[in-house]
């Protein structure tokens, strides 16, 4: 009894097997789902002195030839906002004026076509006036100094295995 059991249940997932490779059941059908394409936001803000107005550049980029349309949401800090159209290439917007210290921009990018291409934002800090905290000259950091010590130890090493292996292969 128990040989046609599992002579019954190798028949029966062979069977199923068999009907799922011939593909018997619904039909396959194409999914209507198209991705929208994905954008990225690029916010960027010249240096300026305090006093001036800040001028906020915004590039919105897709892969490929194509060029998103939209518009774009520009904000500095949360005391200024300003809503332009744009048509695949860079927009600059002028800003407030802007007190000395740290700021912050942003950019909202909202296509036309929202089923074809995806939103972006972004944001980035900025500093009007002098940075503080940095305290360096503007100099290049960590040029020679132990470094420099570690990398002769390096050659030294490299010439001495060099001269071993040729000593060892003179003898041989």
């Amino acid at each position: 009894m128990r040989r046609y059991l599992v002579l019954g249940s190798a028949v029966t997932a062979s069977l199923a097997f068999l009907l799922a490779l011939a593909g018997w059941g619904s039909p396959a059908s194409a999914d209507p789902y198209t991705p929208a394409l994905p954008t990225s936001c690029r916010v960027s803000v010249p240096p300026k002195v305090v006093g001036a107005r800040v001028v906020v550049r915004v590039q919105v980029s897709v892969a490929g030839s194509v060029q998103p349309r939209g518009t774009v949401t520009v904000g500095v800090d949360d005391h200024f906002s300003k809503k332009v159209r744009y048509d695949g290439v860079a927009v600059e917007v002028r800003g407030p004026r802007l007190a000395a210290g740290e700021h912050r921009a942003r950019a909202v990018f909202v296509p036309d076509d929202p089923a074809r291409f995806s939103g972006c934002r972004d944001s980035v800090r900025f500093h009007i006036g002098a940075q503080r905290g940095s305290g360096q000259a503007g100099g290049l950091p960590n040029t020679g100094g132990p470094h420099l010590g570690f990398l002769l130890a390096g050659v030294g090493l490299v010439v001495t295995g060099g001269g071993l292996v040729e000593r060892g292969r003179r003898r041989a």
